[in-house]
């Protein structure tokens, strides 16, 4: 896959518990240019976690990443296993803010030492034979640091960044700092992403007019696989109601426990259904399913509905 980035790219970002294979898949048959894994847990990859290995299942035909987390340099050489060979890069977080995440020093901790980060990443830029890249954020304990962390980061050889310009203590409240993409990429000589409240094709121009190389869609993109067709004006390859089949059946060849894949299923499923009309009865529904065979009465229903 290229990733020369002549061409403006329009991702999916990584979102954990969101970006499973089936949703990556679904995801690119709507256009999106590069999709990228929930983050993966290197000291689990490391422990031969079979659920971290089936995480790396990998079906789409956009521009593949592998999202990984881990602050022991000493596993960096893991990232050369063959397993993660089918994908075209590896991204490293720095950017995760979920407490359970920074408390074991992983995602936005690793901004606190850029020091310590930078033999981390230099180890991994090291054992992989894929381009590295690295999201990260506008600083956390307020310290915003993210222009020195960025240039950390160009000088071990990472190939590209992503910027979400929040801090950490912001999680994904109030705006993004605008000014700061234009920063980075006016800072560093390597290509930048933007991450971060890109929901219309506006935002998508703005990104390019300041010289990012491409966005990544995240929560807009929840239940709405049909943002990457309407960014970038193109014919949806099917209806919603057959992206949540389709959906559905992928899962069914990774889980193998029906009460496990309904349990799993069914925020997809809320997500979904939120811009169809009258979806709160629906949504009520959904909150009492245990079994496929409701899950299929409801998208029956669906089905109909959308098509009167």
């Amino acid at each position: 896959m290229d990733l020369n980035f002549k061409n403006f790219i329009i991702a999916l970002a990584p979102m954990a518990g969101v970006t499973d294979f089936a949703f990556r898949k679904i995801c690119a048959d709507f256009g999106a240019d590069m999709v990228v894994t929930e983050m993966i847990s290197l000291k689990a990859f490391e422990r031969n976690s079979k659920l971290t290995e089936k995480m790396l299942r990998e079906e789409s035909n956009a521009i593949r990443g592998c999202q990984v987390f881990f602050h022991d340099p000493e596993i960096a050489q893991l990232i050369s296993d063959e397993r993660f060979s089918h994908f075209d890069f590896i991204d490293l977080n720095c950017g995760c803010p979920a407490p359970k995440i920074v408390k074991n020093n992983d995602g936005s901790a690793m901004m606190r030492d850029i020091e310590k980060t930078r033999k981390v990443i230099s180890t991994l830029v090291k054992y992989s034979n894929k381009p590295v890249s690295v999201k990260f954020r506008l600083g956390i304990d307020n310290n915003i640091n993210y222009l020195e962390f960025a240039k950390m980061c160009q000088e071990e050889g990472v190939s590209f960044l992503t910027l979400h310009a929040r801090t950490r203590e912001q999680g994904y409240s109030g705006e993004v700092d605008k000014t700061a993409y234009k920063k980075l990429v006016q800072s560093v000589n390597i290509p930048v992403l933007w991450s971060g409240d890109i929901t219309t094709k506006e935002d998508v121009e703005f990104a390019k007019s300041i010289g990012c190389v491409g966005v990544m869609i995240g929560r807009a993109s929840m239940g709405n696989p049909e943002i990457f067709s309407i960014l970038k004006n193109t014919t949806p390859p099917y209806t919603k109601i057959q992206a949540i089949k389709k959906h559905l059946e992928l899962l069914k060849t990774y889980f193998k426990s029906e009460r496990t894949l309904v349990a799993y299923f069914k925020k997809h499923l809320m997500w979904y259904v939120k811009s169809i009309p009258n979806s709160t009865s629906t949504k009520l529904k959904i909150l009492q399913f245990t079994t496929l065979k409701a899950i299929d009465e409801v998208l029956s229903s669906l089905t109909l509905s959308n098509s009167e």
